[in-house]
C-alpha cells in the first residue's frame, strides 16, 4: 500500500505519519482539521469483501462503546477508494512494545484490572472482543493506565456461530482459547482465557503453549492438549495466589474458568489489596524472569518443544474436522495436515506403525504438492518418532536410515529458507539416528 502521509482524507483528516502496520490495515497519526485535534486514522489496505465487512464491524462495535479503558471511535468513512476509521489517538506503547522488566508487579496487576474492566463493559453490551493480546493493549504515556483497542474481530454475542462462514480460524493463535480450534461457539469466557494468556506472559516472559509460527498444526495441538508449566516453574517470584488466578483463567474447559470478567477482576483486586506489600523487590534476574515479577513486553521467548511422552488428554473428535476447515483451501493440503496431526497423536500413544503410516502419507502429499517447507517440518516429526521408537527398544535399521535420508533432504530445504533453528534440529536428529543405527 502507498504511504498516505501528507494526504487529506474526507476533506478533513490530514495524514501526518505512519505509526503502525497490520495484516489488513495501516494506522496513521492524523490531524482533524475541523475539531483541531490529533486522531488515529486506521486505513484498510486489504480490499477483499470479508475484510471490509470485518473492518466496518470493528467501527460499529467500537462506536457503541464508551469506556475509559477502550479506545474511542469518532468517525468512519471512505475517501479516494480508501476505507478508514477515525479513532482516539493514544500517545503510548502497546504491552508488546514495552521493554522487559519495565512494569512493576502492582502496575501489571492494575493494567490487567483495567483490561478486564473494559471487557466487562463490552460483554455487558453484548460484544466479545475475540483478539485480546498484548499488541491490542496500549499504555497511556506518563499515566499508569491502559486502553483496549482493535475490536476488528469482535462480534455481538447474539451473532456468534460455531465458526466463521469460511471456516477460517481468525485471531492471534498464541492467545486463542482451545474452543476456537474445535469449532465450538465462542462466548465471553474466550476473552477471559486470552486475558489469562496475556497475564501469564506478563509475569513469566513466555506464552504458556508452544507458539511456533512455522508449525501451525503443532501450535494448535499444544493449545488443545498440552498442560502448560505453571508460572512459578518459569518465574519463582510469582506469588502462589497470583499463579492460581492465572491457571484458572487458562483452563481448557470454559466451565472451569472465571465465568465473567467481573469475577476475574475482583480476584485481582483482592490479590492486590492483600499482597502488594509482600511483592518481591526488584532484583537482577534472567531476561525471561523479569524484575518485581514484571512483564516481558518484547516478543515472547519460544518455549521448549513438547516432549512426546508428556501427559495428554484423549483428542477431541472435532479437532481434525476443525483443522480440515481452517488450515488450507485445498483438499490435499488439508489431508496432509490431518495426517501430520494424527501422526503426532499416534507418536504420543506409542502407536508407531500408525504414526509411520500417517507421516508417510503426509510426506507423499506434501511432496506431490511441492510444499517443500511443510515437507521438511514433517520430516522432522518423522525423525523424532523414529528416534523415540528406537529409545523404546524397537530399532529398525532400514527405518533409521530412511529417517536420516528424509532429514538430509529437509536440511537442504531449511538451508534454502535460512531457518537456523530447524537446521540445527535436523542436524541433531541426523547425528542421533546415525549413532542409534550404528549401535544395533
Amino acid at each position: 500500500m502507498e504511504n498516505l502521509t501528507g494526504q487529506t482524507l474526507g476533506q478533513r483528516y490530514t495524514v501526518q505519519r505512519l505509526v503502525g502496520q497490520g495484516g489488513t490495515a495501516d494506522t496513521y497519526l492524523a490531524r482533524d482539521l475541523l475539531l483541531r485535534r490529533d486522531v488515529a486514522l486506521k486505513v484498510l489496505t486489504d480490499r477483499s469483501h470479508d475484510v471490509r465487512r470485518r473492518f466496518m464491524r470493528e467501527a460499529q462495535a467500537m462506536a457503541h462503546l464508551n469506556h475509559p479503558s477502550i479506545v474511542s471511535v469518532y468517525d468512519v468513512g471512505e475517501s479516494d477508494g480508501w476505507s478508514y476509521i477515525v479513532m482516539e489517538y493514544v500517545n503510548g506503547k502497546t504491552l508488546r512494545e514495552l521493554e522487559a522488566g519495565s512494569l512493576s508487579y502492582q502496575t501489571a496487576i492494575q493494567y490487567m484490572i483495567q483490561v478486564l474492566g473494559a471487557l466487562e463493559y463490552a460483554h455487558n453490551n453484548g460484544i466479545i472482543h475475540r483478539d485480546v493480546k498484548p499488541a491490542n493493549v496500549i499504555s497511556v504515556e506518563s499515566e499508569e493506565r491502559v486502553k483496549l483497542m482493535d475490536f476488528g474481530l469482535s462480534r455481538r454475542t447474539s451473532d456468534m456461530t460455531q465458526t466463521t462462514k469460511t471456516g477460517q480460524i481468525v485471531g492471534t493463535i498464541a492467545y486463542l482459547p482451545p474452543e476456537r480450534f474445535l469449532s465450538r461457539p465462542a462466548d465471553p469466557r474466550g476473552d477471559l482465557y486470552s486475558a489469562g494468556i496475556v497475564m501469564y506472559e506478563l509475569f513469566t516472559g513466555n506464552v504458556p503453549f508452544r507458539n511456533d509460527s512455522e508449525d501451525l498444526v503443532a501450535t494448535i495441538f499444544s493449545h488443545v492438549h498440552d498442560t502448560p508449566p505453571s508460572p512459578r516453574q518459569v518465574n519463582r517470584n510469582v506469588p502462589a495466589a497470583l499463579e492460581r488466578i492465572i491457571m484458572k483463567a487458562i483452563e481448557k474447559d470454559p466451565q472451569k474458568r472465571f465465568q465473567t470478567a467481573t469475577e476475574f477482576m475482583n480476584e485481582l483486586k483482592r490479590l492486590i489489596g492483600q499482597a502488594v506489600s509482600a511483592a518481591p523487590q526488584a532484583a537482577a534476574t534472567p531476561a525471561a524472569v523479569v524484575s518485581e515479577v514484571g512483564m516481558a513486553g518484547a516478543a515472547a521467548t519460544k518455549l521448549p518443544k513438547s516432549s512426546p511422552d508428556r501427559p495428554h488428554s484423549i483428542p477431541h473428535p472435532e479437532l481434525r474436522t476443525a483443522l480440515d476447515r481452517a488450515l488450507g483451501p485445498t483438499r490435499n493440503r488439508n489431508d496432509a495436515f490431518s495426517n501430520v496431526l494424527s501422526g503426532m497423536l499416534a507418536t504420543r500413544r506409542r502407536r508407531y506403525d500408525e504414526a509411520k503410516r500417517n507421516y508417510e502419507d503426509a510426506l507423499h502429499d506434501l511432496d506431490t504438492m511441492g510444499n517443500h517447507l511443510e515437507y521438511a517440518k514433517t520430516a522432522l516429526k518423522f525423525g523424532v518418532m523414529v528416534l523415540q521408537k528406537a529409545g523404546d527398544g524397537m530399532r529398525e535399521r532400514e527405518e533409521l536410515r530412511k529417517a536420516v535420508q528424509l532429514l538430509q533432504r529437509a536440511q537442504e530445504i531449511f538451508r534454502e529458507q535460512q531457518l537456523v533453528d530447524q537446521i540445527g534440529e535436523s542436524e541433531y536428529l541426523i547425528n542421533s539416528l546415525e549413532r542409534t543405527a550404528v549401535g544395533q
